[in-house]
Formats: C-alpha cells, structure tokens, sequence
C-alpha cells in the first residue's frame, strides 16, 4: 500500500471513533484520550511514553496509535471489525513518529526481556534459552520480596534497567527485514496530516 518506513513523511492508517473524527474535524488537531487506555498494560504504555519524550521534538499525554506498515487484508479484517468507526489514512513527518516493531512490542506489554536468536541457534536450544532467562527475571523478583504480579514500579531497579533497554530494539527498523508489521505513536494527529477519511459502514 505504498508504505516506505524511511521516508521523510510516513504512510500511517488509523481507526478512530466517530466522536474522535468529529473532534478532529472542529478543532483541528487529535490529542489522545488516556482515559481508554487499558489498565492492564499501564507499564507498557509509560515505557512508550518516555521513549516519545525522549526522542521525539513534540510533547504530550498518552499516544495516538497508528499502523505504519501492516498488510492490506489484516487493516481491512481489522475495519470489519470497526463497524461504525472511521479509518483514517494520514501522512506524518517522520520526526513527530516513533515506530515500534508490532510483534516484538509485545514483550513491553509481557514485561519481559526482548531476547535475540543466536546465528545458527535452533528453535529448540532458543526456548531452553528463554526459559532459562524467563526463570532469572521470576527469581530476581521473588529474591527481592516482590510478588511477580506486583506493578513493575516495585521491581528492582537493575531488572527493570535491563528489561527497558531490550525493549529498545524494538523502536530501530534497521533491526528487521523489509516485510514487518510496524506501529507507529505520535502525541498529536493534525488536520492537515489527514489525506482520506472513510466511514466504516454498520
């Protein structure tokens, strides 16, 4: 769909509710709602937000979420299940976009460590891997009297050092191959980022 994650501005896709639309439409300018965020991922979503304040020449609560490289029958699987709502195509300049790899952004939201194959390692010996590094982060967090269901502010410090600065593999597309999913975070959405809006039909 035309998408180049290196250009100077950036092919993004977006849904958003009709309200948000609306918005958009009479003061011109998109900011997120923190209130919808999901409890249950707060962590990840403060991690992101730092990584936006610290790399990114805007400012502002929370992110707008956006697919800067997603394959086309996965966007329209996704607007099925959207009915009512409004897909938005925008194009953005890349410094006000912080990418992050889609799949490997879960390992923020798991709040475990993003780990690296090994040149030639098999799947099999990669899991024993994992397994075992899974194991050292769970001991850490009970060595230090923390229940491992606990916010991960109450984690140790040192843990949570090395956990953050895995995840930042995830935000450098030189890290992958040409054919990846890519989400992208901005602070704002502006009118005038907006090439096509489209109401999707109940």
């Amino acid at each position: 769909m035309g998408y180049d994650i290196s250009a100077d501005r950036l092919l993004l896709h977006t849904i958003q509710t009709e309200e948000a639309f609306e918005g958009l439409l009479s003061d011109g300018v998109l900011v997120p709602d923190i209130s919808r965020a999901e409890p249950l991922h707060a962590d990840a979503y403060d991690w992101m937000f730092r990584q936006m304040a610290a790399r990114l020449p805007t400012a502002g609560d929370g992110a707008i979420w956006l697919w800067a490289q997603i394959r086309r029958r996965e966007l329209v699987e996704l607007c099925r299940l959207s009915s009512g709502e409004v897909l938005l195509t925008c194009r953005v300049p890349r410094k006000r976009v912080l990418l992050s790899h889609f799949g490997d952004w879960h390992s923020v939201l798991n709040r475990t460590p993003h780990v690296l194959e090994l040149p030639g390692e098999s799947d099999e010996d990669y899991g024993a891997r994992l397994d075992c590094i899974f194991d050292d982060v769970d001991a850490r967090i009970l060595a230090a009297g923390v229940p491992r269901d606990a916010g991960y502010r109450h984690w140790p410090v040192a843990l949570r050092t090395e956990l953050e600065q895995s995840w930042e593999f995830v935000l450098e597309p030189v890290n992958y191959g040409r054919y990846e999913s890519w989400q992208a975070t901005v602070h704002c959405l502006r009118e005038d980022d907006v090439v096509e809006a489209v109401r999707i039909e109940r």
